[in-house]
């Protein structure tokens, strides 16, 4: 893969509780030069004679420290005084390392999304304390670690990545935690290389795991990867739409609402045909975003009006509800046998250095009397396409929409230089 810039440190803060060994190996993979995007600012404690603290003190980190006996039950009170100590630190990114106190949503909302633990189980299986002698007790035949991001359910936030240890006969709880604990040494140090790096992705309770460079190439062959697809549309029912016809493949899917702080502006949509306009659009959001861009142009032709509204579909009048109308009202006169019709779409998938890839496809089928149906969008509602009983495809539903439409056959036809691009 292409080298690129290493993105500026982002200022971390470790907390820990106790002896901190998850913290020794960050800062032994940091000295390493393993962790170029983490600058590892801090190390917190709620304890303050935590041997931790030590160990950061000899590797010259800083260190501080809030009693929460303190505070007695004020767990608010205590994570207050902590986000204080934070903020003097300019801390960024929290990763919690045998951090050993429930949190509130006080701290967990101040880092939502930057803020990562660590847990000796493969969750959500086993999660609170005693997580390694439980997995002993319930006789399981794997076990491991977990990284996830922090929300307010204890130990139950998104996950991140896990690595896995067999448990073997003669284990025991306290072997089983030794074996689990020397993977946690390999999963934090990758997690936090992913988050500082740029390369995870929220969605939700997942995570996508974003591809790029990375200082552990060998752990992340284990990872599930994608590959980040912008596409180039703010029509937020056709981004949908393609993101359903683009399931199987690896790819984090971008719309142009999300990447509207570095989009182009409004692109002009000026060309003389369909595949003119998706250049146009994927083009200018490729150069602007740096991702693989996928944009389409699609437009209804009329043969009993020469091809209109062809290019010109969705400026054909104002609203959809309009256009539908207008489109009807053309065809009042026209018998059903010469209302035939298409969809046409053009694709065109844009990548760095000026890769380029296009498709088309088309779906027959004649104007209706009426519309009918209520999904879909645009002309669905008054489209019927051929071989379904004179159903539209707003009636016809997304499924069957998503395979036999103009947008989905030119999707299909783009799907193997799709395959290629998502190829490692």
């Amino acid at each position: 893969m292409r080298e690129e810039p290493v993105p500026p440190p982002r200022r971390t803060a470790v907390l820990i509780s106790g002896r901190g060994t998850n913290l020794e190996a960050l800062l032994r993979e940091k000295q390493a030069g393993k962790l170029p995007a983490a600058d590892i600012a801090l190390v917190f404690s709620n304890n303050p004679a935590a041997k931790g603290l030590d160990f950061a003190r000899q590797h010259r980190v800083p260190t501080a420290a809030v009693d929460h006996r303190d505070y007695r039950k004020e767990r608010e009170g205590h994570e207050r005084a902590i986000l204080e100590v934070l903020k003097q630190h300019r801390i960024e990114i929290v990763v919690l390392a045998g951090y050993m106190r429930i949190l509130t949503p006080v701290l967990v909302g101040a880092f939502a999304g930057r803020m990562l633990n660590i847990h000796p189980s493969l969750l959500p299986a086993f999660p609170g304390v005693r997580a390694q002698e439980q997995a002993w007790e319930y006789g399981v035949r794997v076990s491991g670690c977990t990284v996830h991001f922090v929300n307010e359910e204890m130990d139950g936030g998104p996950v991140i990545l896990q690595r896995t240890v067999p448990v073997h006969p003669g284990d025991g709880p306290d072997r089983l935690a030794a074996r689990i604990l020397r993977e946690e040494h390999k999963a934090l140090p990758l997690a936090l290389d992913l988050l500082t790096r740029g390369r995870l992705r929220l969605r939700g309770r997942r995570v996508d795991i974003l591809r790029g460079n990375s200082s552990y190439p060998l752990l992340e062959r284990e990872l599930p990867t994608c590959l980040p697809l912008l596409i180039a549309t703010g029509n937020q029912n056709k981004a949908e739409e393609i993101e359903g016809m683009l399931e199987g493949l690896p790819l984090s899917v971008y719309t142009t609402g999300e990447l509207s702080d570095e989009g182009p502006g409004e692109v002009r949509e000026d060309a003389p045909d369909y595949e003119g306009n998706a250049r146009l659009k994927a083009g200018a959001w490729q150069k602007a975003s740096g991702k693989w861009t996928l944009a389409d142009d699609s437009g209804l032709e009329v043969d009993a009006l020469s091809g209109r509204p062809g290019v010109h579909s969705n400026r054909y009048a104002p609203t959809t509800e309009e256009r539908n109308r207008k489109l009807l009202a053309e065809l009042a006169d026209v018998p059903e046998e010469k209302r035939t019709a298409r969809f046409v779409c053009s694709v065109v998938l844009r990548g760095p250095r000026g890769k380029e890839h296009t498709a088309r496809g088309t779906c027959e089928g004649r104007i209706a009397f009426e519309p009918s149906g209520e999904g879909g969008f645009g002309y669905d509602p008054v489209f019927l396409p051929d071989g379904y009983d004179g159903a539209s495809l707003a009636a016809l539903g997304a499924e069957i929409k998503n395979r036999i439409s103009h947008r989905a056959r030119a999707i299909e036809a783009l799907r193997p230089a799709l395959e290629r691009i998502c190829s490692p």
